[in-house]
C-alpha cells in the first residue's frame, strides 16, 4: 500500500466542484473582516481572512478529494463537500482575520494608546 501524496486535482469532479463552489460563496467573509477590524492597516487583515479561507479550502480539498491520497474519502459527494467547505472556509478566514488584527494592534500598539484622562472623557486639568 503506497501512502504518499498523489497531488492530483481533477477540475470536472463533484468534490472539487462543491469545495470550490463552498470557497467562492465564502469570500465574503473579507468583507466582514474588513468591517470589524480596529486597526489603521485594514489590508492585513482582508489578506489573512484571503489566506485563512485558502487553507480551508486546500485542507478540505486534501481531506475529501484527491490532493493528497489517490482514492476520495468513502461516503464523500458533492452537495455535504460544499456545506462543509463553505463553513470551514469561513470559519477559518474569520479566525485568521481576527488571529492578524490581534498582532497587528500588538505591533502598533502605540497608535491606539489613549491617555488616562482623555480615556474617560474628561478635558485635561489646568497646569499652574
Amino acid at each position: 500500500m503506497d501512502l504518499t501524496p498523489a497531488l492530483q486535482v481533477n477540475i470536472g469532479d463533484p468534490l472539487f466542484i462543491g469545495d470550490f463552489w463552498g470557497f467562492i460563496l465564502a469570500l465574503p467573509v473579507l468583507f466582514l473582516a474588513f468591517w470589524m477590524s480596529a486597526v489603521k492597516n485594514r489590508a492585513v487583515v482582508v489578506v489573512g481572512a484571503f489566506a485563512g479561507a485558502l487553507i480551508g479550502f486546500l485542507g478540505i480539498l486534501g481531506w475529501v478529494d484527491t490532493l493528497i491520497y489517490d482514492t476520495p474519502l468513502p461516503g464523500a459527494n458533492g452537495p455535504v463537500t460544499f456545506f462543509s467547505s463553505l463553513l470551514i472556509c469561513s470559519i477559518a478566514g474569520l479566525a485568521a482575520a481576527m488571529i492578524l488584527d490581534l498582532i497587528v494592534a500588538r505591533m502598533t500598539s502605540r497608535n491606539y494608546r489613549r491617555s488616562a484622562q482623555t480615556a474617560h472623557g474628561y478635558p485635561p486639568l489646568p497646569r499652574s
